[in-house]
């Protein structure tokens, strides 16, 4: 082959390399195109989430804040019902035993009967 030969060939491997060049980069174009909506729609799913998650923390920090006012709750009512029970234990009347020396003169086996002073 003389150099004139060579350099045809040549000429056409290059061309058939661009060629193959130009198609390996049209695929990956399309392939780029592709991953930039799925991450457009990822991030939309994303900002979804953030905001549905933002929600749930508000809805838990609120849940949890009315737990601790209805344990404070219990407690006091609790307390209320202890003091509650000890004033009724001590409004109710005693019966004490009232020491009685008198008789009635007209029964001499009278018994005498203790009432509260």
């Amino acid at each position: 082959m003389t150099g004139r030969h060579r350099a045809i060939d040549r000429v056409h491997r290059l061309k058939a390399e661009n060629t193959d060049l130009t198609c390996a980069l049209n695929t990956a174009r399309a392939a780029i195109a592709v991953l930039t909506a799925e991450c457009k729609r990822l991030e939309g799913q994303l900002d979804t989430a953030g905001i549905d998650l933002s929600g749930a923390r508000s809805d838990l920090e609120k849940a949890v804040a009315e737990i601790r006012r209805l344990q404070q709750q219990h407690i006091d009512d609790t307390v209320r019902m202890a003091r509650l029970r000890r004033d009724l234990h001590n409004a109710r009347p005693r019966f004490v035993e009232v020491p009685a020396t008198a008789e009635r003169p007209t029964a001499p086996d009278s018994v005498p009967l203790p009432h509260a002073a």
